[in-house]
């Protein structure tokens, strides 16, 4: 989670409206106190960086010199952070929407900004010259299994460790080692489509990226750490698919409480290896681990499709009978900003109803992550990935999914299954 300090009380004032209308004030404002020099500063921001909260600051024209004599204190933090000079005289001064969408993109800064260092290193500063948009994401190309597939399916060479920026519509950039090396289209309904490809692949190690990328995951691990102890009086609940996302949130979870139970909802068309592997890490991670399945009965509703997801709501009235069992129920998921707009326009802490549950919360942990970020933690962590992310997935789902694209479907007939299952049509 984010910190924005600004330097008077004012400016903090127009930031705190931002956080209360958009993030719910699930962010954290302050002001460094109205001081103008760095003598008159320097205390009040040394004690709030020892927030565990990630810093954002902002500055206006007028205080640029101010700006550059606090760089050296945050640097001596060893935290992530990111500081801006706006073009107002001060922050208070610009619209507020023009601030909101400043917020957005620093914010997709610390997912997104690279800097190439014998390896991709996350800094959102962005020397690497990543495209910075907040709908997107990066993740990484793991595994021999999904150089094998680029290239047996795509006629795309990737080096190993590539980096893969995920832009709209499926649409994916790939770098190899310092290389731009491939563009692909993967847009739901029509074929996976080359648009370019350079023979220029190199290999980076998995070793060098935790190393590069520690400290930066661990610093964000912490805020979110820190965000979700606000919440220990209630019955900890992760609904867990056994995909990356909700699988950090599972991790965070059991370090943040100690006693969290996990609920898998395991629909008929499952993806090949998810009961093994979740079994598998609910033994590592010592959680409590509730399984319960769903029949799928295409027959009677026939295929799911994109205006008719009967699948998903049988998924979530499961998941939701399962969780009105607790006295307090707090569902931690694993939604994440870059991965839809409707997902980022969510704030951190959603507040519901339902007839089995009453009222009750979701909060996202990891919603300011990037799903590198979500990779690394987790082999961090001394996990594996489920074993479909070192063959080419992205995301997970089910194999009767309307929203899988062409090189999910191809890449499942390599495991020997078909999107219409057997016998139906």
């Amino acid at each position: 989670m984010f910190q924005v300090i600004a330097r008077a009380r004012k400016d903090a004032k127009a930031l705190q409206y931002i956080n209360e209308r958009n993030y719910a004030g699930f962010l954290e404002v302050s002001s460094l106190g109205g001081g103008r020099t760095v003598e008159e500063v320097g205390g009040t921001l040394e004690e709030l960086l020892r927030n565990p909260y990630i810093p954002i600051l902002l500055f206006g024209e007028k205080e640029k010199d101010l700006m550059e004599d606090v760089l050296p204190i945050l640097r001596e933090s060893g935290k992530p952070f990111y500081v801006r000079t706006l073009r107002t005289k001060r922050v208070r001064n610009m619209r507020v929407d023009e601030l909101y969408g400043h917020l957005e993109e620093i914010k997709a800064r610390f997912r997104l900004g690279i800097e190439w260092s014998g390896g991709y290193k996350l800094n959102p500063e962005n020397p690497f010259g990543v495209e910075i948009h907040p709908d997107y994401d990066i993740y990484l190309a793991i595994g021999e299994g999904f150089r094998e597939a680029m290239g047996g399916i795509l006629d795309v060479e990737l080096g190993e460790n590539s980096l893969v920026l995920r832009k709209l519509m499926n649409q994916e950039v790939y770098f190899s080692g310092p290389n731009k090396v491939a563009e692909v289209s993967k847009r739901l309904g029509v074929p996976t489509e080359v648009l370019w490809k350079c023979p220029c692949s190199e290999d980076v190690s998995l070793e060098s990226l935790i190393e590069l990328n520690g400290d930066y995951i661990e610093a964000f691990a912490q805020a979110s750490k820190a965000f979700l102890r606000q919440f220990a009086d209630y019955d900890i609940i992760v609904p867990w698919s056994g995909g990356k996302d909700s699988t950090a949130v599972l991790i965070l979870a059991k370090e943040t409480f100690g006693k969290v139970t996990a609920i898998y909802i395991r629909m008929e068309y499952e993806m090949p290896l998810t009961d093994e592997y979740v079994e598998k890490t609910a033994r590592k991670l010592g959680v409590e681990l509730i399984r319960v399945d769903v029949p799928m009965p295409l027959d009677e509703f026939g295929m799911p499709a994109h205006n008719n997801r009967w699948c998903t709501r049988k998924k979530v009235e499961a998941l939701y009978k399962a969780a009105s069992e607790f006295e307090r129920p707090l569902l931690v998921v694993g939604d994440r900003d870059g991965e839809s707009a409707r997902r980022r326009l969510k704030p951190p802490v959603v507040e519901r109803r339902n007839e089995l549950l009453g009222e009750f919360l979701e909060v996202m942990p990891i919603k300011f992550w990037s799903g590198m970020m979500v990779q690394l933690f987790i082999l961090m962590r001394g996990l594996q990935l489920h074993p479909l992310y070192y063959e080419g997935f992205y995301r997970l789902g089910c194999t009767v999914c309307p929203s899988l694209a062409e090189w999910e479907v191809e890449l499942l007939k390599k495991r020997g299954v078909e999107k219409l299952p057997a016998g139906y049509s």
